[in-house]
C-alpha cells in the first residue's frame, strides 16, 4: 500500500510541473499577443516572456495557434465553468438569466481580450484550417453542455426551432458584445469605457428573453 501511495506522489509531481510550465507559457503569450496582435507575435517572444526555452514551448503546443488555441481552452473551462455552475445551483429560470448577464457583461471588462480574440477570428476567416480548428475547440468545448445550457436559460422541452433561435442569439450576444469593444476604441466619447456594461446589459435585455 505504502509503495502505490507513493508512486500516485511521484506521478503526479511530473504532471504538476507539466501543468504549472503550461499555465506559465500562456501568461506569458496572453501578455505578449495583447502587445502585439496575434500576427505580429511569435514564440521566440513567447519563451522569452516565460522564461523558457523555444523547445519547451514546442514540447506542448505545435505551433502559434496552438498556444493561442489553449488559452481560449484555458479561458472557457476556468470563466465558463465557473458561471455555469453557479446556474446549476439556481431553481429559478429568472435567477439563472440574470446571472448569466451579470457573467455576460462583465467579459466587457476584459477589452484586451476581446480585441485579440477578434483578431483571431479575422485571421481565421482569411484561412481556413485555423477556422475549422477553432470551430472545432468550440464544438469540443461545449458539446455537453449546449443542449441542457438553452434548457437552463431559456427552459425545458424547447422544440428544435426554439433552439436554434437560442443558440443564434447567444451568438449575436457573443458578436455585439464583441463589437462593442472594438467600437469603444474608436469612438470612446460615444461609447466611453464606463458605459458599456450598461449599453452591453441594454443589449442583453433584448436578446436573452423567452423563447416563443
Amino acid at each position: 500500500m505504502e509503495f502505490m501511495q507513493e508512486s500516485v506522489r511521484k506521478t503526479r509531481k511530473p504532471q504538476a510541473r507539466t501543468e504549472a510550465t503550461k499555465a506559465k507559457i500562456l501568461d506569458a503569450a496572453l501578455e505578449v499577443f495583447v502587445q502585439q496582435g496575434f500576427e505580429n507575435a511569435n514564440l521566440d517572444l513567447v519563451a522569452k516572456q516565460a522564461g523558457c526555452s523555444r523547445g519547451a514551448i514546442y514540447a506542448h503546443y505545435t505551433s502559434k495557434e496552438e498556444v493561442f488555441l489553449g488559452l481560449v481552452e484555458h479561458r472557457v473551462q476556468t470563466k465558463f465553468a465557473v458561471m455555469r455552475a453557479k446556474l446549476d445551483k439556481e431553481t429559478e429560470i429568472e435567477k439563472r438569466r440574470s446571472l448569466f448577464q451579470s457573467w455576460a457583461v462583465s467579459q466587457i471588462d476584459d477589452p484586451s481580450w476581446g480585441i485579440l480574440n477578434l483578431e483571431y477570428k479575422l485571421y481565421a476567416v482569411r484561412h481556413p484550417e485555423a477556422r475549422e480548428k477553432l470551430l472545432h475547440l468550440y464544438e469540443s468545448l461545449f458539446a455537453d453542455s449546449a443542449k441542457d445550457f438553452l434548457e437552463l436559460l431559456f427552459g425545458q422541452g424547447l422544440s428544435k426551432a426554439q433552439k436554434t433561435s437560442g443558440e443564434r442569439r447567444l451568438a449575436a450576444l457573443g458578436g455585439v458584445l464583441s463589437g462593442l469593444v472594438l467600437e469603444s476604441q474608436f469612438r470612446p466619447e460615444l461609447l466611453p469605457p464606463t458605459r458599456l456594461r450598461t449599453i452591453a446589459e441594454e443589449v442583453f435585455a433584448n436578446l436573452i428573453v423567452p423563447l416563443h
